[in-house]
């Protein structure tokens, strides 16, 4: 998420205004913190947490507080606008030839899009994703590479303003650089592989997660970075305790586990056995084969994307030094 602060720029101090508005300790931390470095503004949410050492859960809290409170807002989405697509031909000639790596991203393009060469109106919009986005070369090659993965494996087509979409939503999202588009794919797949797990360990079937449960879901995944094996323990403990599988008790127990620094089955068995000494039918936990459900291996495809990355860029030395 983008903030905009709607008080004056000054030095870490904030103005009384804002400080006596305040109800917590941390959202005068998080005030001080847009105030000392305007760029966090524009930085992912993950980021946030970690220089305030708050959860995510915590931050929204602070963000709609203060939104209450005027202190801050969201700033306006970027949307993809006629004026950055529809660039005549010799503007996008000229934006080409002026940068190699702009060329070759073009043709690796056409080729994860299996079409011989790009509209005008396509070349447009990549150039806008390089120019108004900032997106470097290879991060934008990555977003058609990790695109045409997903396209692939359901049969579809890749195109041109289906990845612009994408790259939009990336953007307002605070998703800027080429390593954090990396850290949101690992995010994507993560999520990917657990969801069928998921739905047959709670009995879901074909429906949708609800908010709810996904930020549940995603507490655990991905902030706590639980394996679903521990994810099953807990649902375990929970039905074997109370009879029902409780998110908020679940919660519970995997939080107490991710405190105590337990990320495997066998830690979570021993801690539970300390727990019941006295109980000589402990719970055990054995994790059966599980459908991953539809991802891929996200180091086999980074490696991919790597090489033909690396190939992109020798060939833009090699045509540089003909010249």
């Amino acid at each position: 998420m983008k903030y905009n602060v709607l008080y004056k720029d000054g030095a870490v101090c904030l103005p009384a205004s804002a400080f006596l508005n305040c109800d917590t300790l941390l959202e005068v931390r998080f005030l001080m913190l847009l105030s000392y470095d305007r760029a966090l503004c524009d930085a992912d949410d993950t980021m946030l947490c970690e220089q305030l050492g708050c959860t995510v859960e915590e931050l929204g809290d602070i963000v709609r507080s203060l939104r209450k409170k005027g202190l801050i807002e969201g700033a306006k989405k970027l949307t993809p606008s006629a004026a950055n697509k529809n660039l005549s031909s010799k503007e996008i000639s000229d934006a080409v030839e002026k940068d190699n790596k702009l060329k070759q991203l073009m043709e690796e393009c056409e080729k994860i899009c299996e079409i011989i060469s790009f509209t005008p109106i396509d070349r447009s919009r990549i150039i806008s994703l390089h120019t108004v986005l900032n997106y470097d070369c290879e991060t934008i090659f990555l977003m058609f590479f990790y695109y045409k993965q997903k396209f692939e494996a359901v049969g579809k087509q890749l195109s041109v303003s289906y990845v612009e979409k994408c790259a939009y939503s990336l953007y307002n999202q605070g998703i800027r650089t080429l390593e954090a588009l990396q850290k949101y794919i690992e995010n994507e797949e993560k999520r990917n592989r657990n969801k069928y797990k998921l739905s047959s360990l709670f009995g879901f079937g074909d429906r949708a997660f609800t908010k709810k449960e996904e930020k549940f879901f995603d507490k655990w995944l991905i902030e706590w970075e639980m394996p679903f094996e521990l994810i099953k323990a807990a649902f375990e403990i929970a039905v074997n305790n109370t009879g029902k599988a409780g998110l908020e008790y679940m919660s519970k127990i995997l939080s107490d586990w991710h405190d105590s620094g337990i990320s495997t089955v066998e830690q979570a068995e021993k801690a539970n056995a300390d727990f019941k000494a006295a109980n000589k039918n402990k719970q055990k936990f054995v994790e059966k084969p599980a459908n991953n459900g539809a991802s891929f291996d996200t180091e086999e495809f980074f490696e991919k994307a790597r090489r033909r990355s690396e190939a992109m860029m020798n060939a833009i030395v090699l045509g540089e030094g003909d010249k």
